[in-house]
């Protein structure tokens, strides 16, 4: 198994982002078919095989007889009237890089009380919302449920993608899978995202998907499995602290149904100190696709380690964060990976005020109200910092002030016919501003209750 890479390292040995765009896994793909085909038709004519579907779609993980090209691939779906999308199976290996990940045994008390949560009026924004109601999934090596910071009730059953079981442990036992001489050295990673999202949103449920392996490895199509299933269990919020070199297509699929469904997406931006010499994807997509977080210290100067870019959203603290460790202990890490955990905890703030949960809407809140970090960071280019470091209690301020109004399916501030025929093609192509009753699903129930919002017009 070759890996996602994750926006932390462990012990000198980076995660960040690749030198090279990541290869593909030999002699595996991944293929869409359109409504009505047969796989087994597809084998039939390609000599290959299935290792894996994602439930409720057409989408096949498959096993090649020899190495297909990129090219290849690009033409699939152009050439074979059965295929929606092809795409390769991407994956990397661990580059070097500069972060020390998890350093150092920490105490409960400098978990609650570390000052980068005070330096984004954490305490003040629990005044407005704590997460009540709101699901945050977090793809990652799954969760230690038993640690005392997760009481009953602050998680919900999740998904090991490797093994199709609800066994989310966050466990050793992979081994190197990277090669790299430091065997399961991710161990503890998905539990230390959980604790800095708990931190936030305390009354937010985790349900964590495991799509990497304790060596924090993965691949496209499980990262997209995850997505999916988010999906389909209706989370509210997915968190992505990983990421790939290659811009793979299954991914952005993923993301944008997810999106389509108003779930936000929040990714790491990476850690490889650059400018997009080499994105690091899904961060990387832009047009706030996925909220794409880059690191700060808690004062808002720019760590060493973090990449930035025109793509960014928004920084928030990724050094010397404390938070749970499997065993019920804490440690400290460094890296993006925990910068994009208390972006997410914002989001699920967020997302308990007002009717709009559009992800772009509550994109460019987070980025609006951030504290401008340009003057104390002159190395950069202002437009490659996004909003400055995020301000969460500024976020909810702006949300209560423009909470959205339902009716305005349009989003042009006006309600009149057109946000009609606005609703109607957003039901039509699935588009969740079209759930005018927030019950998560699209039915004819969803009209009567746009003619109620109308009715009732905007505050």
């Amino acid at each position: 198994m070759k890996a996602i890479i994750l926006g932390c390292t462990v012990f000198g040995a980076s995660l960040a982002v690749a030198d090279n765009p990541d290869p593909p896994v030999p002699l595996e793909a991944i293929v869409e078919l359109l409504p009505g085909a047969n796989i087994d038709n597809f084998h039939s004519r390609y000599n290959t095989s299935t290792i894996a579907a994602i439930p409720n779609r057409s989408i096949y993980h498959i096993q090649l007889p020899s190495q297909w090209t990129e090219q290849f691939i690009d033409q699939l779906a152009f050439s074979d009237p059965e295929v929606l999308e092809a795409d390769l199976n991407y994956a990397t290996d661990d580059p070097g890089g500069d972060t020390r990940s998890f350093y150092g045994a920490r105490s409960t008390g400098e978990y609650h009380e570390q000052v980068q949560a005070s330096a984004m009026r954490i305490s003040e924004a629990h005044v407005l919302s704590t997460g009540s109601g709101v699901v945050v999934a977090v793809l990652d090596t799954g969760l230690d449920a038993n640690h005392p910071e997760f009481s009953p009730g602050s998680t919900v059953p999740g998904l090991n993608c490797f093994t199709d079981t609800g066994d989310t442990s966050d466990v050793s036992g992979d081994g190197d899978t990277n090669g790299n001489g430091i065997p399961n050295e991710m161990v503890g990673h998905g539990t230390f995202v959980s604790g800095i999202i708990r931190l936030v949103a305390p009354d937010a449920q985790i349900m964590p998907i495991k799509v990497l392996d304790s060596d924090g490895q993965s691949t496209s199509f499980l990262v997209a499995k995850g997505i999916y299933h988010a999906i389909d269990q209706q989370v509210d919020v997915i968190n992505l602290s990983l990421g790939t070199s290659a811009d793979s297509d299954i991914l952005k699929s993923a993301i944008r149904e997810a999106r389509y469904h108003w779930i936000s997406i929040v990714a790491a931006a990476g850690n490889d100190g650059n400018d997009l010499n080499v994105p690091m994807f899904p961060a990387a997509y832009g047009n706030n696709r996925p909220v794409a977080v880059a690191a700060t210290r808690w004062n808002g100067i720019m760590t060493s380690f973090s990449s930035y870019g025109p793509h960014i959203t928004i920084c928030s603290p990724g050094d010397d964060v404390v938070s749970t460790f499997p065993g019920g202990g804490f440690q400290a890490a460094e890296g993006t990976s925990f910068s994009t955990a208390w972006v997410t905890g914002a989001m699920a703030l967020l997302q308990t005020i007002g009717w709009d949960s559009d992800p772009d809407h509550l994109a460019r809140i987070i980025r609006d109200t951030g504290v401008d970090i340009s003057i104390i960071n002159p190395g950069y280019d202002p437009n490659e910092l996004g909003g400055g470091l995020l301000d969460i209690k500024a976020a909810l301020d702006e949300k209560i002030a423009n909470p959205g109004c339902a009716a305005d399916v349009n989003d042009d501030g006006i309600l009149d016919p057109s946000d009609y025929s606005a609703w109607l093609l957003a039901f039509n192509t699935g588009d969740f501003v079209a759930d005018q009753n927030k019950d998560k699903q699209l039915s004819p129930a969803d009209f009567a209750a746009w003619i109620g919002n109308y009715s009732a017009g905007c505050l």
